[in-house]
């Protein structure tokens, strides 16, 4: 055998070898000698690998930012569930009402109501205006008038007094009182008289609603509220029953919808008794929670200045305040 034949086979063992390191453990000489427990050794490592790397990239995710656009994309839904739970009243109290001309009059009274105001407080923002841009001049105001006036950082604006800023509308808010997220919005100076009515309708309506959704259910189901069927009226009772098949599908929809106007009827009754409190000493939630109390006049005075001097025709049908244009310099009052 020549010297020639002796490298190349060198070389091809040489080359043959360092293959075989390069190969992955399941494919190695090891894995051909039929040794099972090899190769569940290395069927075993890639789940374990797979859940290390899957637990890795969850520790470095920023779990703030996911929990926060949670939180947004649930409060989003609360506009939209509202919506839903109010058409779902309506509608079955309509159902069960007996069919007389009174009555629609009656029905159709209350949807105009809740749902007008409801539209008319969420397209009447109590935004600050932003006209002014990023300057740091408010609009028609000099620079001795601003040293009077609170800077927002955020929206870049000078805003009057009894002003705060949302975190949640990322805008001022005229006379901020607080953020429903049942409605999707900020309840401030300019939507205050629609928000009220809005709760103050929904509380006689769902206070209807509930009467007529105990009669027809206390009768169909033969669950009378003051006998040992009063269990029942329980939500949680009612659907572990069905779970346990002593109970319908449709009482536990029934014992739902009951359950939701009671708690609308407590819900917006709270608010409107509260709301009309803070009206006539003249304050904001806000104001009320921090002890500040801003303006000095009579309890009429802090009626009308919400309600408008035709307050009587803004119970009665629901249709926009007008609201006047007036001097710069009235910005810097305290209203």
């Amino acid at each position: 055998m020549t010297d020639t034949t002796i490298d190349t086979n060198k070389g091809q063992g040489m080359e043959a070898a360092s293959q075989y390191r390069s190969l992955p453990a399941d494919q190695g000489p090891s894995a051909c000698v039929g040794n099972s427990g090899g190769s569940s050794a290395c069927w075993m490592r890639s789940p374990l690998c797979l859940c290390r790397r899957a637990w890795s990239s969850f520790v470095n995710v920023d779990k703030l930012s996911i929990l926060r656009k949670l939180v947004d994309f649930l409060t989003s839904l609360a506009p939209l569930t509202t919506f839903v739970i109010i058409f779902l009243l309506c509608y079955y109290s309509y159902q069960l009402l007996k069919a007389s001309g009174f009555n629609t009059i009656i029905v159709y009274f209350f949807i105009i109501e809740i749902f007008g105001n409801w539209l008319l407080f969420f397209c009447t923002k109590s935004y600050i205006d932003k006209s002014s841009g990023n300057s740091e001049l408010a609009a028609g105001l000099s620079h001795e008038d601003c040293k009077q006036l609170r800077y927002c950082p955020t929206c870049k604006i000078y805003k009057p007094e009894r002003s705060h800023h949302c975190s949640l509308c990322d805008r001022c808010i005229h006379q901020r009182d607080h953020h429903c997220f049942f409605l999707g919005t900020c309840v401030g100076g300019y939507n205050l008289c629609y928000f009220i009515l809005f709760c103050f309708y929904a509380c006689i309506g769902c206070i209807f609603a509930a009467r007529l959704l105990h009669t027809y259910y206390s009768g169909t189901y033969l669950r009378a509220f003051w006998s040992s069927e009063v269990l029942y009226y329980f939500y949680p009772v009612t659907l572990v029953m069905w779970l346990l098949g002593k109970a319908e599908l449709a009482e536990v929809g029934w014992v739902t919808l009951l359950y939701v106007s009671s708690a609308t009827v407590v819900f917006t009754g709270f608010c409107v008794i509260q709301q009309l409190v803070y009206v006539l000493r003249g304050q904001t939630a806000y104001e009320y929670n921090k002890g500040l109390l801003m303006v000095h006049r009579s309890a009429s005075h802090n009626f009308l200045h919400v309600f408008g001097r035709y307050w009587i025709l803004h119970i009665l049908i629901p249709f926009p305040r007008r609201r006047s244009e007036t001097d710069p310099r009235s910005f810097l009052k305290i209203v």
